[in-house]
C-alpha cells in the first residue's frame, strides 16, 4: 500500500474512533449511538491580509427543480419538509426560517427540518455554534434511523446524509474546529464517492500538517472534478504562503488563478453569485502573492480582475486595493476603493459578510490614520478588536490579526494624542486640562496593547515573519510603513536580532527560503529602513542617517508612505547632527509624500513666521501658532527653514505652510461668517450650544477655528475626505439598512405565500 494511502486509512480509522468509539484499526464501520445532543453538544466545549479558502458553488437545485432527498423508498417526506427544502434551495432563507421553525414545532425529530435550520442559521445569520448544533442533531437523527454503513448506504436516503456531513464539516472549518472537521471529512470519504480530497488540505495546513496537506492538494489537482482541481490549486497556493516562500507562492497562486479564470469562461453570465465558478478568491490570493515578489502592478491587475464580478467570498478584492492605494499614497483612489469595498461587503450573505468585518474595519481605520481622522479611526479599530473575525476560512490566526489591529490602534492613539496636543493650544483652560487627563488614560491603554503584541510575537516564527515584508505568517495585516512602530514596543535590541535572522532566511539560511524572484537583495532597503530606526532609538544618529540614506537609494517608488517615514527618520538624525539644510530637504520631501508623518512621529518643523496680516483675529492666530507643538520657531539655524505665512485682515485671514525652497504645501482660511457657505477645508461655519442654538463667535473663536483648520490641512495626507461624511464610508449603517431590506423581502414572501 502506498504511503499516502496508508496514512489516509489510519486517519480514517482514527476519525471513526473519535466519532463512534470503535477501536483503531477496525476495517469496517460499526454503528454507535450518540449520547445526549449528538455533534451539537461538542460545540459547546469549544488577515495586508491572509490567504483565503475558495468555496464551492451552492450546489443546490435551481428554482423549480425537483427535490432530491435520496433513493430509499421508505423515506417518507412530509409536504412541510418538501416546502422548506424548496424554499431553502430557492435562497428564500427568511421564509424558510419561519416555515422550518413551524415544522420543528410540529415534528421535533424532522431530519430535514434540523438540517435546513442549521443551514439557514449558518448562511443567513452567521450563528455558527447554533448552526452546528442543528446540523449535529440532523445527523444524529439520520444515523439512528438509517444506520448508514458501506454495505447499506445506497439503500438509504444518502444524498441527504452526504449534504449534512458536507455542511457540518464546512461549519466546523468556519468555527476553526480543524481536527473535528478532518474527522467529518474522513467519515464522509469512508462512505461516499467522490471523496472530499481537496477539502482535507486546508484543515491539515491550519493544523500544521504541511506535508500531508500538500499531498492531499496535489492529489486533488489531478481529480476529474473541476471544483476539486480548483480547490487543490487554492490549497497549494496557501501552503506555499504558510511555508514562507516567495517565488513558489507566486507561481502556485498565479497558476490557481489562471486555471480558475479559464474554467469561469464557461459560466452562464446570468448565474447567481453562489452558482459561479470561483475566480475572485484565486485573484485575491494571487494579488497577495504578487506583492511578496514586489510586483505591485501585477497585484493591482489581479485584484481588479477579482473585482470584475460579484462572488460570495470573504476575499474582498476592494479591501486589497484600499491597502495598495493607501501604501502608495494614492489617497483619492483609496477612498473610491473604500466605497466599493463596503458595497461588495453589503452584497455578501451574512455568514461571509461577518467573516471579514474586522479586517474591513482595519483597512478603513488605516486610511483614517493617514488622513488624520484619528477619532473616527479609533472608534473603528476598537470595534474590530472587540468583535474579532473568525479565521476558519483564512490562513492567519485570530491572535495574529488581533496583534496587527492592536499595533494599528497604538499608532492611531499616538497620532490622536499629537492632534489633541495641538488642540489644547487653542482650547480653553478647562478643555486643555481634560485633554491632558485623557492622554494619560490612553497611555495606559497603549501599555495593554503593547503587551498583547508582545504576547503574539513570543512565537519566534511569527516574530521573524512579521519583519519579512509581504510574507504570510506574522502579524497580519501590517503595512510596511507601520513596522517601525515595533522598534519601540519590542525594543531595538530584539528587533536587531530578528533582522539578522531575517537576512539569513532571505539569503537561503537554515530557517527558511531565499528571495530568488527579485535577486535576493531586494529586501535590503526594507531592512535598512528598520535598522535606521533602531540606530536612532539607540542614540546613534550618524548610523541612523547612513542607514536611512542607503534605504532611500533602493526603496521602490511605490512604497510612498514608507519612503516618507524613512525621510522623516533621516531628518531627525540629521537635525541631531546639526545638518539643518539636509534635514529640511528630507522633511519637505516627506511632507510632499505624506504630510501626516510629521504628526505621527511627533516632530516639530524648523520654521519662521511671516506676518502680513492685521487685526485682532490675525494677532490671535499668530499667538496660537507660536505655541503650536508642530513648529520649532527659529530651529533651522542659518538655513532657510519652513515658512508659515499669515495674510489678510479682520475676519478674513489665510495661513499657508511653505517649504524651504518656497513651494506652497498647504493653506487654510478663516471660516466665513455664520450662515454662509464654507470653502474646502475651512472647518465649521458656526458653533452651537447643547440646545442647538447658534453661539455668537468672537475674534478669539475665529482665530481658533483658523488655526485648527490650518493644522488639519497641513499635517495629514490629502485623501479627499474633507467634504465626505465618514459615516457613509463606515459601512455599518448601510449594511444594517441592507439587512432591514432583506427582512422586508422576507415579509413580502410571506404575504405572497399567505395569499396563495
Amino acid at each position: 500500500m502506498k504511503a499516502w494511502r496508508a496514512r489516509w486509512e489510519l486517519r480514517r480509522q482514527a476519525a471513526l474512533a473519535r466519532l463512534f468509539g470503535v477501536e483503531r484499526g477496525a476495517r469496517e464501520l460499526r454503528r454507535a449511538r450518540f449520547v445526549g445532543a449528538g455533534l451539537g453538544a461538542l460545540v459547546g466545549s469549544v488577515g495586508l491580509g491572509a490567504l483565503v479558502l475558495a468555496a464551492p458553488p451552492s450546489g443546490g437545485p435551481a428554482p423549480g427543480a425537483p427535490v432530491a432527498l435520496g433513493a430509499a423508498k421508505d423515506f417518507q417526506r412530509t409536504p412541510a419538509e418538501d416546502e422548506v427544502w424548496v424554499l431553502y434551495h430557492e435562497d428564500k432563507l427568511l421564509t424558510a426560517r419561519r416555515k422550518v421553525e413551524a415544522l420543528l414545532e410540529d415534528d421535533p425529530d424532522s431530519i430535514v427540518g434540523h438540517y435546513i435550520l442549521g443551514q439557514v442559521l449558518r448562511r443567513a445569520e452567521a450563528s455558527l455554534p447554533r448552526a452546528m448544533r442543528e446540523l449535529g442533531k440532523a445527523r444524529e437523527l439520520y444515523e439512528r434511523k438509517h444506520s448508514p454503513n458501506v454495505t447499506n448506504v445506497q439503500s438509504t436516503p444518502w444524498l441527504l446524509h452526504r449534504d449534512i456531513l458536507y455542511a457540518a464539516q464546512a461549519c466546523a472549518g468556519e468555527l476553526e474546529r480543524h481536527e473535528y472537521q478532518l474527522d467529518l471529512l474522513d467519515y464522509h470519504d469512508s462512505l461516499y464517492d467522490p471523496r472530499l480530497t481537496a477539502e482535507h488540505a486546508w484543515p491539515l495546513m491550519l493544523s500544521g500538517e504541511f506535508e500531508e496537506a500538500r499531498e492531499y492538494a496535489e492529489k486533488a489537482t489531478k481529480s476529474r472534478d473541476a471544483f476539486q482541481r480548483s480547490l487543490g490549486r487554492n490549497a497549494l497556493c496557501a501552503i506555499e504562503g504558510e511555508a514562507g516562500t516567495r517565488t513558489e507562492r507566486f507561481a502556485a497562486c498565479l497558476e490557481a488563478y489562471d486555471h480558475a479564470a479559464e474554467v469561469a469562461k464557461g459560466d452562464d453570465p446570468f448565474s447567481r453569485p453562489d452558482e459561479l465558478s470561483s475566480t475572485t478568491v484565486h485573484a485575491y490570493n494571487a494579488a497577495l502573492a504578487a506583492m511578496s515578489v514586489l510586483r505591485p502592478d501585477e497585484a493591482e491587475r489581479l485584484a481588479k480582475a477579482g473585482a470584475a464580478r460579484i462572488e460570495f467570498t470573504p476575499a474582498n478584492p476592494w479591501r486589497l486595493l484600499v491597502r495598495f492605494y493607501t501604501d502608495q499614497g494614492r489617497g483619492s483612489d483609496a477612498v473610491e476603493a473604500l466605497r466599493e469595498m463596503q458595497a461588495w461587503r453589503r452584497k455578501q450573505p451574512p455568514n461571509l459578510r461577518e467573516q471579514a468585518r474586522g479586517e474591513t474595519d482595519a483597512a478603513f481605520a488605516t486610511l483614517l490614520l493617514v488622513a488624520g481622522e484619528t477619532e473616527t479611526g479609533l472608534r473603528v479599530i476598537d470595534r474590530a478588536i472587540a468583535n474579532p473575525d473568525r479565521r476558519g476560512l483564512t490562513t492567519s490566526s485570530k491572535e495574529q490579526t488581533l496583534g496587527a489591529h492592536a499595533l494599528l490602534r497604538v499608532a492611531l492613539r499616538r497620532s490622536h494624542a499629537e492632534a489633541e496636543a495641538e488642540r489644547a493650544v487653542w482650547s480653553g483652560t478647562a478643555e486643555a486640562l481634560d485633554i491632558r487627563t485623557e492622554q494619560a488614560r490612553r497611555r495606559m491603554q497603549d501599555w495593554a496593547d503593547a503587551e498583547r503584541i508582545r504576547g503574539v510575537l513570543h512565537d519566534d516564527d511569527v516574530l521573524r515573519r512579521t519583519f519579512r515584508p509581504y510574507v504570510a505568517g506574522g502579524l497580519e495585516p501590517v503595512p510596511t510603513w507601520l513596522l517601525g512602530d515595533l522598534v519601540d514596543i519590542l525594543g531595538p535590541g530584539v528587533v536587531s536580532v530578528v533582522l539578522d535572522d531575517v537576512r539569513a532566511v532571505e539569503a537561503g539560511g537554515k530557517v527558511g527560503e531565499p528571495l530568488s524572484a527579485t535577486g535576493g537583495g531586494a529586501l535590503e532597503p526594507y531592512l535598512d529602513a528598520l535598522e535606521a530606526e533602531i540606530a536612532l532609538a539607540r542614540g546613534r544618529e550618524r548610523e541612523a542617517l547612513s542607514r536611512a540614506e542607503s534605504a532611500l537609494e533602493s526603496l521602490p517608488e511605490f512604497e510612498s508612505l514608507l519612503r516618507a517615514r524613512v525621510e522623516a527618520v533621516a531628518a531627525e538624525a540629521a537635525l541631531e547632527l546639526g545638518k539643518e539644510r539636509e534635514a529640511l530637504g528630507l522633511l519637505a520631501s516627506a511632507m510632499q509624500r505624506d504630510a501626516g508623518i510629521i504628526r505621527r512621529r511627533g516632530l516639530a518643523l524648523p520654521a519662521t513666521l511671516d506676518i502680513e496680516a492685521s487685526g485682532p483675529v490675525a494677532q490671535r492666530v499668530v499667538d496660537l501658532l507660536d505655541d503650536s507643538p508642530r513648529f520649532d520657531w527659529g530651529g533651522a539655524g542659518n538655513s532657510p527653514g519652513f515658512r508659515v505665512a499669515v495674510q489678510g485682515s479682520e475676519r478674513s485671514v489665510e495661513v499657508c505652510l511653505l517649504a524651504p525652497e518656497g513651494g506652497v504645501l498647504s493653506c487654510a482660511s478663516t471660516p466665513p461668517e455664520p450662515g454662509t457657505e464654507a470653502g474646502e477645508g475651512a472647518g465649521p461655519v458656526r458653533e452651537v450650544d447643547a440646545d442647538g442654538e447658534a453661539i455668537e463667535l468672537d475674534d478669539d473663536d475665529y482665530a481658533a477655528l483658523t488655526v485648527e483648520a490650518f493644522h488639519r490641512q497641513a499635517f495629514a495626507m490629502a485623501v479627499g475626505l474633507s467634504n465626505v461624511d465618514l459615516g457613509s464610508l463606515d459601512g455599518t449603517a448601510t449594511i444594517a439598512e441592507e439587512a432591514a431590506r432583506e427582512r422586508m423581502h422576507g415579509l413580502l414572501d410571506q404575504m405572497a405565500a399567505d395569499e396563495n
